[in-house]
């Protein structure tokens, strides 16, 4: 009886030891087929908003101020709001100064409590229209 239970431990070890070394999970010994281990990569950095500086700010009640930095050589911008899935609302018209208050006729086609993109183009006489990746921006 002790050797068929001896048989029967030896076998659910070596069973559960080539489970765990075939599963590829790491037990102190160097699996050249597992998963490579090391440093994460970074998530790359959203450039659109901190390259313009684009961020949002609380106006009157019910309105949205969105300022940006200014860009050297820009002739104009245009501000186009977004859904959240990046469907376009409306754009503004084309801007000369570094800010724009969302309309109340266009305030009102946005809904309380919901988060908005934008994007912010620049325009210039000398190239083409630079567009930036969309910021991020919430109704009260």
């Amino acid at each position: 009886m002790a050797n068929r239970n001896e048989a029967r431990t030896l076998i659910i070890i070596a069973l559960l030891t080539f489970v765990v070394a075939g599963g590829g999970l790491y037990l102190g010994f160097r699996n050249p087929a597992g998963p490579r281990m090391g440093h994460a990569e970074p998530k790359p950095v959203d450039r659109g908003p901190i390259v313009y500086d684009m961020r949002s700010v609380r106006s009157d009640p019910d309105r949205v101020r969105l300022e940006w930095r200014e860009v050297p050589g820009a002739s104009g911008y245009t501000v186009t709001v977004m859904s959240a899935g990046d469907d376009s609302l409306f754009a503004s018209p084309v801007l000369r100064n570094s800010w724009w208050v969302i309309p109340a006729e266009l305030s009102s086609k946005l809904k309380p409590q919901t988060v908005y993109h934008w994007r912010l183009t620049v325009e210039s006489a000398e190239a083409s229209p630079r567009v930036s990746e969309p910021a991020a921006f919430a109704t009260q």
